[in-house]
This record gives C-alpha cells, sequence and structure tokens, in this order.
C-alpha cells in the first residue's frame, strides 16, 4: 500500500511529509512524495522552473529517506486537483497526506487547494498541521490520541473502519465525539421538548451516550469515551473545540463526497481548514457494490404487528432473522388509553404470538404496548430509543389500527425512520 503525499515546500507541508515517512517506513510501505504545479507557473521559464521544483523535491526526499522511507518523487504540471487521484489510481495509494492551507486566497499547488483535494479524494485524507503527536506516537511513547466525530451517517461507518487501519501503526486512545440539538434528539426519541432548549435532560444524554457508544465502537475491544456537546450553529466549531478540550491529537471523520447535507459532511469540510489538530476525512466507498461491505450485526430487532392475522404472519419470519442472543421486542400501537387490565391483556395475546423453541438460541422477547395517535411515529421513536437495527413489519394488516400496515402505516414507517426497515409478505395462500 503506497502513501501519497503532497508538498507544497511551505513548513506547515514539511511537517506533513514527516508524518506520512514515519507511516511509510513502520510498514515498509512505499512513499510517493508529489508537487502539483499549475502550468502557467511554467510559461516563459519553464525549464528552469521545472529543475527548480524537482531539485527541491529531490532534497525533501532525502530527508524523509534518513527516517526510514523509501520515497519516490513525482512532479505533476496541471490545474486539475482530479490530478492527484489519477496518481493515487496508478499507484494504489490508500492514504493521502499534506499539510495545512496557505492561508484563504486560492493557491494552485497540491498543498494551498485543500478543499478541492478533499473533494476529488476517493481515499482518507490526513491533514496535519504538527508532526510532533505523530513522532511520540510512532517512537512508542504514549498512545495517539484520537476523536471520531459520530452520526448515524454512512460516513461514521467509514470513519469507523479507518481507525482499524490506523491502529496497526500504534496504539490508539478512543473517544467518540457527538455534537447534538436537544429539540431535534427529543422529537427523534420521541422524549418531552425541554422548556428551554438548553436544558437536555439525563435521560436525553443518557441514552445519547450509549447510542454514540454503540455507533462508535469498533469491535477491538477497546474502551470508547463518549463526549456530547450540545451546539446550535455550524457543527465543525462545536466538535472542533470538543477535540480540543479533550486534547486529541487527530479528529477523525466521515465524508461524503455526493452531498453538502447531513451533520458531519459539512463538518469534514470546514475541520480539515481549521481545526487545530490533525484531521482525517475518510470518504464513503460504495462497499455494497463491490462485494465489501461488512455484514451488518442485528442484536435488536423492533417487531410492530396489529395482532391482525394477516400482520401476525409476518411474526415468524421475522424471528427467524434473529441470531443467537438476540433481542426481540415485539410491540403493537393502540390510539386510545388502556387500564392496567387491559395493557396485561394485550402484553399476553403479544406473547402468545411468539414462535416455540427459541430457548435454544436464547433470544430475549419482550411485549411492548405503546399508547399513541401517530403510529408510524411512535413506530420509529421506539425504534431510535430501543436502538433497534433492524424495525421488521408486515406488508398489510388490519384490525385495532384502524389502517393498513402497507397501507398507510407501513408507508410512513418507510418514510420515516432513519433505522432499517423489513416489510414482510407473507406466503401467498
Amino acid at each position: 500500500m503506497t502513501i501519497l503525499c503532497a508538498i507544497d515546500f511551505s513548513e506547515g507541508a514539511r511537517q506533513a511529509a514527516t508524518v506520512a515517512a514515519l507511516l511509510a517506513a513502520r510498514h515498509e510501505q512505499p512513499l510517493l512524495l508529489v508537487h502539483q504545479v499549475h502550468p502557467d507557473e511554467l510559461i516563459g521559464a519553464a525549464e528552469p522552473v521545472r529543475e527548480g521544483l524537482q531539485a527541491l523535491l529531490r532534497e525533501e526526499a532525502a530527508r524523509l529517506e534518513a527516517l526510514g522511507a523509501r520515497v519516490q518523487v513525482a512532479l505533476v504540471e496541471s490545474a486539475s486537483p482530479q490530478a492527484l487521484s489519477d496518481l493515487r489510481a496508478r499507484h494504489d495509494a490508500r492514504l493521502l497526506v499534506v499539510g495545512p492551507p496557505r492561508g484563504e486566497l486560492p493557491y494552485p499547488g497540491a498543498g494551498g487547494s485543500l478543499d478541492r483535494i478533499a473533494q476529488a479524494t476517493s481515499i482518507p485524507l490526513l491533514r496535519v498541521r504538527d508532526a510532533a503527536p505523530f513522532q511520540a506516537w510512532l517512537a512508542g511513547q504514549r498512545p495517539l490520541r484520537v476523536m471520531l466525530g459520530v452520526d448515524r451517517s454512512r460516513g461514521t461507518l467509514a470513519a469507523r473502519g479507518w481507525l482499524t487501519e490506523l491502529g496497526r501503526y500504534g496504539p490508539l486512545e478512543l473517544m467518540a465525539g457527538n455534537v447534538y440539538y436537544v429539540y431535534e434528539q427529543c422529537q427523534r426519541l420521541g422524549l418531552p421538548v425541554p422548556a428551554t432548549m438548553d436544558d437536555a435532560s439525563p435521560l436525553l444524554r443518557d441514552m445519547l451516550s450509549r447510542e454514540v457508544a454503540t455507533l462508535a465502537d469498533a469491535g477491538a475491544g477497546q474502551p470508547v469515551r463518549v463526549h456530547l456537546r450540545q451546539g446550535v450553529g455550524r457543527a465543525a466549531d462545536h466538535l472542533v473545540d470538543l477535540a480540543q478540550e479533550q486534547e486529541a491529537d487527530v479528529l477523525v471523520l466521515g465524508t461524503h463526497h455526493h452531498t453538502a447535507l447531513g451533520n458531519l459532511a459539512s463538518v469534514a469540510h470546514h475541520a480539515l481548514r481549521l481545526a487545530p489538530m490533525a484531521v482525517v476525512a475518510v470518504p464513503v466507498r460504495d462497499a455494497a457494490s463491490q462485494g465489501e461491505a461488512p455484514l451488518p450485526q442485528v442484536r435488536r430487532l423492533l417487531v410492530a404487528t396489529d395482532l391482525s392475522p394477516l400482520a401476525d404472519e409476518a411474526i415468524p419470519l421475522a424471528f427467524a432473522l434473529a441470531p443467537q442472543g438476540a433481542e426481540v421486542h415485539l410491540v403493537t400501537v393502540v390510539q386510545e388509553p388502556l387500564t392496567p387490565e387491559e395493557q396485561r391483556d394485550l402484553e399476553r395475546q403479544l406473547l402468545e404470538r411468539v414462535p416455540r423453541g427459541l430457548e435454544q438460541r436464547h433470544v430475549r422477547v419482550q411485549a411492548e404496548v405503546f399508547v399513541a395517535g401517530e403510529v408510524a411515529a411512535m413506530l420509529t421513536q421506539a425504534a431510535e430509543r430501543l436502538d433497534a437495527d433492524l424495525l421488521c413489519m408486515g406488508s398489510r394488516g388490519h384490525g385495532g389500527l384502524k389502517e393498513a400496515l402497507l397501507g398507510s402505516v407501513t408507508r410512513q414507517v418507510l418514510a420515516q425512520s432513519r433505522r432499517p426497515v423489513l416489510v414482510l409478505r407473507p406466503p401467498a395462500r
């Protein structure tokens, strides 16, 4: 795996090159040191300028080789940020390392067009300001303090997966940071909205902490310390402040090039330019299309029924999906208040529908009855509160809801849910 380092010969770029060389030397990976020059800079005195730039590249390569890296150099004459991507593809590079931007004015060299490079690259981009934390880490003096920016996007999954790669270079001290807005999260989870937006309840913070810890868990058995920050306005500012307060060496964020929407998509853009610590922007790859997507873990299912025969036929299919040790919440929603007796009767009816023979698989079942006027909203909020990995429901039903389950309720759930929804159609009779 080649490491690609773009350099504009500034001090910040040299710091980045030092980190790239140390990483490459750790696993004997080739390092490709590249400078991109705009063709307009070669007008009038192309050969002398070209020779001068190549001399600077050779001089920097010699310095990096003294750190143990095997260095190749390349001078790219192009105005397009896509030129680096083309070079990456030819050398099968898996990491792009750059220094900080040179001020706010556009700069034609690779080190000065950070935003365009980040938009064009399809591999993780590491922006470095100071090599010292990486030098201490790679010398075995201390772990690298890493904060992972967490939301419920595919970007977080991509960033979390890349931490496994980073951990191969040395030990990490992992933190997870999340910026939230009280009103939005209360709406998502179906919790009471506080009188003021500054008043986050202990229940909300506890639920968010558990959710963020789960999202940040890379399965390495390493504890993750969660840090929450309530914030209004640009999320990047709050997350960078949080990382700075926790003395993070690196802030790792996922990013998706196809949209500027979403919480952390814009955070990565701003953090690359503004954060005082190193930042890694990990792009979302179309892994599923290439057969490389990791298999999702289904630990908790929410199975909805209106207790009608049509809806109930989906229950055995949903339980068949529950793996060893899973937790299944079998739920129904009624629109009128219940007496305690009526509540217990409905819970009993739900448990009667649980398929037999689950003991050997150690599947835990909990029956729950919700009262709500908006059935679809209640189901999606319950899925969020329970941290369900999968929400299962029948394609049609009728009965207590007085609506078809696809019918309008299932369609609404499909439209509103942030969790995966599986609509189960029973076999034709």
